[in-house]
């Protein structure tokens, strides 16, 4: 790893990927070569392409052999970063693009969420070596077989599933890269659960019939094969059941104290909220960034304004209630936000092995905005995780590349007082001289603009 760039895979055994500038670059192994080229100059790779359902795909011959490069994603997420609509939206595709792909005779023989990016609200296929070839005998198994069935269900559904049914965080796919195995569901869930709709058949069956599987001895007969038209409707209809049980699995939406902060606050009126909009607003016409990193977006007002004046935004919030309803936003307005579901005070890690394989969140954002966001944010960060102030300016310094717009709360807000709890003695003094001292050396001040209410929106220039 350099700088905490993931090196070169090496899982795929039909080739390696790389970052380089501003381009993934893929190279393919020799024994790959002709399929992969058959299906990246296909008619069907290139409709693909067009939709922005996959990832663009430039050819190129090498010295090294044939290569691939695409496009980087300005700011990669993964699975574990996700909403269950994010979730969703990425099984949906995947579903989507196997069934249409045994339409022009290819099928996907990987389906996890690994192989999907978002960018904006919009998942994109990513991994095109994905695909091959539908063999309407093979002779390994049925033809009316799904290969990569058992892993859509490990990585895609029963995550959603048992988030739905026993809260399990979707943060957990962190540590759990190739799924949960339904036996070890079973045993989690109460008997009431398991014979529920929703996991009778992907946990209770499943884990029925690993459990007798593993009593008796493998027996190995050549598979019976259906009629490739009997084959081909036995896997659409395989691809629109497991549709509708990932759909299932979703969590019922429920609010939270953040998810309705914005219709609920108390210590802003209508005036000096309409105040702080107007000077976002403003300030954002004047510097008409290209990108926006929006920390503590909860639920998108200020992400959709900077997305409305032209900014790519990424909205990074940690309430997972908050989350879910910006990217629903996200997805109704079909404005260019990228939602993450992370906490800046605990970032995500790099992971993987040698920790080489997924890049750590604050390097993928390192740098990579014109514009940081952090309002109504600052207190939190003192008062809930006790991060000095100069440390949270060091990482803005850090993170944005050129401006920083930050909202002082004072010690007599009634949020901060809340927030507080008692400990008068560490953070009752705090003031807005303590935050300009720490901005010394990391940046200068070109606006400041006092609210009604007590709280001060800030304009800094990084240094």
């Amino acid at each position: 790893m350099t700088n905490g760039t993931p090196t070169a895979t090496f899982r795929d055994p039909a080739g390696s990927l790389r970052l380089e500038g501003d381009f993934a670059i893929r190279t393919i192994h020799p024994e790959a070569r002709d399929q992969v080229m058959e299906f990246v100059t296909s008619q069907f790779c290139n409709q693909l392409q067009d939709r922005g359902d996959m990832v663009a795909i430039t050819i190129k011959e090498t010295p090294a052999g044939l290569q691939l490069l695409h496009p980087r994603v300005p700011v990669p997420t993964y699975p574990w970063e996700w909403t269950p609509s994010q979730w969703l939206a990425a099984a949906e595709l995947t579903l989507s693009l196997c069934s249409e792909a045994l339409n022009e005779g290819w099928v996907l023989k990987d389906a996890t969420p690994l192989n999907i990016l978002f960018v904006g609200s919009r998942p994109v296929l990513v991994d095109v070596l994905s695909f091959e070839r539908w063999d309407p005998a093979p002779k390994e198994y049925p033809s009316h077989i799904w290969l990569a069935y058992g892993q859509y269900v490990r990585t895609f559904l029963l995550p959603l599933l048992m988030n739905r049914l026993l809260s399990w965080p979707l943060e957990l796919s962190l540590f759990k890269r190739d799924g949960y195995e339904p036996v070890e569901l079973y045993k989690a869930l109460s008997w009431r659960q398991r014979l529920s709709s929703e996991a009778f058949w992907p946990v209770t069956l499943a884990a029925r019939l690993d459990a007798k599987s593993e009593q008796k001895p493998a027996v190995k007969t050549p598979p019976q094969h259906k009629s490739p038209e009997l084959a081909l409707h036995l896997l659409r209809r395989t691809l629109e059941n497991l549709r509708k049980q990932t759909r299932r699995a979703m969590p019922e939406y429920a609010g939270s104290e953040w998810s309705n902060y914005t219709a609920t606050l108390t210590h802003y009126s209508a005036q000096e909220s309409a105040q702080k909009l107007d000077w976002v607003r403003n300030v954002l016409e004047e510097l008409k960034p290209t990108r926006v990193l929006d920390i503590g977006a909860n639920t998108g007002v200020f992400s959709a304004l900077a997305a409305e004046h032209g900014a790519q935004v990424v909205a990074l919030e940690r309430d997972a209630a908050a989350a879910e309803s910006l990217y629903r936003m996200t997805c109704k307005s079909q404005l260019s936000i990228q939602t993450i579901h992370a906490d800046l005070a605990r970032p995500t890690p790099a992971a993987g092995w040698e920790n080489h394989e997924t890049s750590s969140l604050l390097h993928r954002l390192e740098a990579k905005s014109d514009v940081v966001l952090m309002l109504a944010v600052i207190h939190h960060l003192i008062l809930m995780e006790q991060i000095p102030i100069s440390a949270i300016l060091d990482l803005a310094h850090k993170l944005t590349s050129q401006t920083l717009v930050l909202e002082w709360v004072p010690v007599s807000d009634p949020m901060y007082q809340s927030l507080m709890r008692g400990r008068d003695a560490l953070y009752g003094s705090l003031s807005e001289a303590d935050l300009l001292t720490a901005c010394e050396g990391r940046f200068q001040t070109l606006r400041r603009q006092p609210l009604e209410n007590g709280r001060i929106l800030f304009l800094f220039a990084k240094e």
